[in-house]
């Protein structure tokens, strides 16, 4: 089965409502033993499904009847939750994937507050967004020229940057010809 990706309806979490009508219609399809305590057997079933989704549930109980288990009869709590969670693997996998994918891509600058727009009408507050925005730019200006640079890989920075187009083209020019 294709994960369903971008739909949060696989994610909602059941009822006991729907733990219920599951219930009745496995044991109403499937045979099984008759349970000695009812509420027990309804308890030991919520234990086992707590926290699963409504879908996966809806979902489970379609393929078990469909024969998903290796057996004909009525699954126990564990058997109804591990086939639940493998029917959940591939969505919440999906799921997991999109969440690292969005911290992995996020950007420092994400988190940062945005530069408001200049006020206008009150000369106290253009004359603190100036002073603050001149900081900033400061600020800017001084991380550009300490950007770090490997030396041993432009060791001949400052005569590079003094060079000519024409200067750049003559020594691409020199080295093809010694190949």
């Amino acid at each position: 089965m294709e994960p369903n990706l971008g739909s949060d309806h696989v994610f909602h979490p059941a009822t006991r409502d729907d733990y219920v009508d599951a219930l009745r219609v496995l044991a109403n399809a499937l045979p099984g033993r008759q349970p000695a305590d009812l509420q027990l057997m309804l308890g030991a079933y919520q234990v086992a499904l707590e926290g699963c989704s409504r879908w996966g549930l809806a979902q489970a109980t379609r393929e078990i009847l469909q024969g998903s288990l290796t057996h004909n009869f009525m699954p126990s709590p564990p058997e109804l939750r591990r086939e639940i969670d493998r029917i959940m693997a591939p969505h919440v996998a999906a799921r997991r994937r999109e969440a690292e994918a969005a911290r992995r891509y996020r950007w420092d600058e994400d988190d940062k507050p945005r530069a408001l727009p200049a006020p206008t009408g009150d000369p106290n507050a253009i004359a603190k967004w100036r002073a603050r925005r001149s900081v900033e730019k400061a600020e800017a200006a001084v991380k550009v020229e300490s950007a770090p640079f490997d030396r041993a890989l432009f060791a001949d920075r400052e005569e590079r940057s003094k060079r000519t187009s024409a200067d750049a083209i003559a020594d691409f020019v020199s080295r093809q010809d010694r190949r």
